[in-house]
């Protein structure tokens, strides 16, 4: 099975961006991510026209990305170029300047491409059936709604945080107060004229780009949050995202740098760009704005990846799973983990588990907590717990990727005082409902580990009697209802049931002449 390598080139009106992904088989990851500020619209919302120092500035960028692709060896190359590239009078002329020194060309989305891919990515990595995806970039937002599952209406607006910040405030940054009110006419009368379908009240609200990600990581450092500098499916509040707009417009530059970890390239727009997303919440009603680190690169790749624009049937966390658990072997591996963990919970607990979502978690932590066992190329088996907390995963919220590691430590590690102390900061995110979570979860993925290896890897029998538990290995028996079961060994646990489940250790099996061995 070879390898791979896909290089992503996106020319936006602020940053130039290249990511090369490589891919094996079913499995991809990210081998090279470099980002240059040529803002390529920077002075050309007044004549419409990409100034020449723009282009130097870009054909700068893209000669660096070409030099880091050679190096690469990539298979395959797609760069597209977007709202400054699309607006510019000149448009041709900047084409022909900028691939005249590249082995590949340029291609310029329409607004309907550009939501289509933020769409793309998004759907690829978190679970959204109903609701709006907004990307605010720096010449333009796109805004699609989505039901049940799939895009519905699209619009391309001219809000974007460089350009709004050009447009209105003579002191880049730093804007005065009439300065202020005249962007947000500006701002609501656009908005105003965005398709009536599209607006209304909605589920939920997935925001894309780089003043989205800046403003969830401002919003973690400021909550010294424990998964900085991950944002994506982070959620921010509409309140506390107000009161971060009123101390970055009382911010000098080097103020929101320093205090705020801005980088300088961006600390100029950024206040034109949370204010946009204000109001973008306002449109839409809602209060809170679920992060996506995916969108139209993420999209790009998926594509590619797909080799067709079709929405996989399965989710991403399910995909996910099964990715994470192919780098070290075969997904199928796990499978009577997994099967037997999920008919524990169905059986003891079937009015928490007939919840889809529950079953999600469950299976993910019993497919990872085989991985370490067979698959993980280090001694420390623990370290499953950090890679789930740490890697690029889609499709699980912030406090599910914390539910599954310390679901997984604890039904894993005999240390629970080091568990208490290490990972206190990631337990504090979780309500007492998620906390008792994890304890079903450790103690349900605990049994399912022991009853398999009571089993000899085969899929016990279950049988489940208020309080009994019966866990029936069937050794050579294929019809277990036939043949008679001899105890073992009895035991209580602790479940968290309220009391003690008293579990009942069965064996069955077959005589030479085929009768019962007990």
């Amino acid at each position: 099975m070879g390898l791979e390598k896909i290089a992503i080139i996106d020319i936006g009106s602020n940053s130039m961006r290249l990511e090369i992904l490589a891919r094996r088989g079913s499995d991809y990851w990210l081998v090279e991510k470099q980002k240059e500020t040529a803002r390529i619209s920077s002075g050309m919302y007044n004549e419409t026209t990409i100034t020449r120092e723009s282009l130097d500035r870009a054909k700068l960028a893209l000669s660096k990305f070409s030099s880091l692709i050679a190096f690469h060896r990539a298979d395959y190359i797609r760069c597209v170029a977007t709202s400054a590239v699309r607006d510019a009078k000149n448009q041709s002329d900047v084409l022909e300047a900028l691939e005249a020194d590249l082995p590949y060309k340029i291609e310029v989305l329409s607004g309907e491409e550009e939501a289509f891919y933020s769409y793309f990515g998004v759907k690829n990595s978190l679970d959204l059936d109903d609701g709006v995806v907004f990307d605010v970039g720096g010449g333009s937002t796109e805004c699609i709604s989505v039901r049940k599952g799939q895009m519905e209406t699209v619009c391309t607006l001219p809000l974007g945080a460089v350009r709004l910040t050009e447009l209105f405030f003579r002191k880049n940054g730093t804007p005065n107060a009439r300065e202020w009110k005249k962007l947000e006419k500006f701002i609501d009368r656009t908005l105003s004229e965005a398709p009536s379908s599209l607006v209304s009240s909605v589920s939920r609200l997935v925001g894309v780009g780089g003043t989205v990600r800046q403003l969830a990581r401002i919003s973690q450092r400021i909550r010294k949050y424990p998964l900085y500098p991950i944002v994506h499916q982070y959620t921010l509040e509409k309140q506390e995202m107000e009161r971060i707009m009123s101390s970055v417009r009382e911010m000098s530059l080097s103020q929101r740098s320093d205090v705020l970890g801005v980088p300088k390239d961006r600390a100029d727009i950024l206040p034109a760009g949370i204010f946009l997303i204000s109001r973008i919440m306002d449109l839409f009603r809602s209060d809170t704005l679920t992060v996506s680190q995916q969108g139209l690169r993420y999209g790009l790749f998926m594509e590619y990846y797909r080799g067709s624009r079709d929405i996989p049937s399965e989710s991403p966390a399910r995909l996910t799973l099964r990715r994470m658990s192919r780098k070290y072997g075969s997904y199928r591996d796990s499978r009577y983990q997994r099967k037997l963990t999920l008919a524990l919970g169905r059986t003891l607990f079937p009015d928490i588990f007939s919840d889809l979502r529950e079953r999600v978690i469950i299976s993910a932590i019993s497919t990872l907590s085989m991985t370490p066992l067979y698959f993980h190329p280090v001694t420390d088996t623990s370290n499953i717990g950090s890679l789930f907390l740490e890697e690029d995963l889609q499709g699980f919220s912030h406090p599910e990727r914390v539910m599954v590691t310390l679901s997984l430590i604890r039904s894993r590690s005999p240390q629970e005082q080091d568990f208490r102390k290490n990972m206190k900061p990631y337990s504090d995110m979780l309500t007492a409902d998620q906390l008792n979570r994890v304890n079903l979860y450790s103690r349900l993925t605990a049994l399912a580990r022991e009853a398999l290896l009571f089993a000899g890897g085969r899929m016990p029998v279950l049988s489940f009697a208020d309080p009994y538990l019966m866990i029936a290995d069937p050794g050579d028996v294929d019809d277990t209802r036939n043949h008679e079961s001899k105890l073992i060994q009895t035991m209580e646990k602790d479940l968290g049931k309220g009391r003690n489940v008293i579990v009942q250790w069965m064996r069955y099996g077959k005589s030479p002449e085929g009768g019962s061995f007990y």
